[in-house]
């Protein structure tokens, strides 16, 4: 399996919310999209599209909300 998150290229949020914030991209990068398998499941973003097969663009991959209730907001 390659370490890098199959969602990864299509990620809205490096070309939206975190534009301008390299710094603060590069950490979710390295700690979520780099970081294999042990990586994408700590990434909410990962989870609710893995679960619901979509996700909130502006969502980051360290939400403080469950992947339930994000899932639930989808609708």
């Amino acid at each position: 399996m390659d370490a890098i998150c199959i969602n990864f290229e299509k990620c809205p949020i490096y070309s939206g919310i975190l534009v301008g914030k390299e710094i603060t991209a590069k950490g979710y990068k390295k700690q979520f999209c780099e970081a294999g398998e042990d990586g994408w499941l700590k990434c909410k973003r990962y989870l609710v599209k893995e679960r619901a097969g979509k996700c909130p663009p502006d969502l980051l991959p360290n939400s403080h909300k469950s992947v339930d209730e994000i899932v639930a907001s989808l609708g």
